[in-house]
Order: C-alpha cells, then sequence, then structure tokens
C-alpha cells in the first residue's frame, strides 16, 4: 500500500496556548482542516491594532494501517 495525501496529518500539541508552557509533546487529535478556531482563538480589534502574535506548536504525521516509509517530506510555510 502506498501513502496517500490524505494519510498525512497535523496533530495537536498537548497545550495549545501562547503561555509560556505552550506547546508539549504531540497528542493524537488531529487539526481539522477548515474548522474555524481549531487551532487560534479569534482576533480581536485591539490585537489587531497593536499587532499581536500568536503562535502554536503542531506536529505532522502520517497515520495509515501499513508500514511503508515516507521519505523526501518536506514543508514550506507562507503567510
Amino acid at each position: 500500500m502506498a501513502i496517500n495525501q490524505e494519510d498525512i496529518k497535523l496533530f495537536e500539541s498537548q497545550r495549545l496556548t501562547d503561555e509560556g508552557d505552550g506547546g508539549g509533546r504531540a497528542t493524537g487529535n488531529e487539526v481539522v482542516g477548515g474548522q474555524v478556531n481549531n487551532l487560534f482563538r479569534d482576533i480581536s480589534r485591539i490585537d489587531r491594532t497593536v499587532g499581536d502574535v500568536s503562535m502554536r506548536k503542531v506536529f505532522a504525521g502520517v497515520s495509515t494501517d501499513n508500514a511503508d516509509p515516507y521519505l523526501g517530506a518536506h514543508a514550506i510555510l507562507t503567510a
């Protein structure tokens, strides 16, 4: 079996916060695409005005039943 595009998923970290203890290890909770506020809270007017920055730690992984190797992986983040 091959590893398909739908087998590549993002997983939440233990703590999805902007606090000093944010992040942590990977969980098995998948970040569902297209879901509102699944990683970040709403941006307030004050945050937008002062240029507040929010960061979250997430993990990319392969979720499949086979043992095929996933070779040549890369990621590109764009704004």
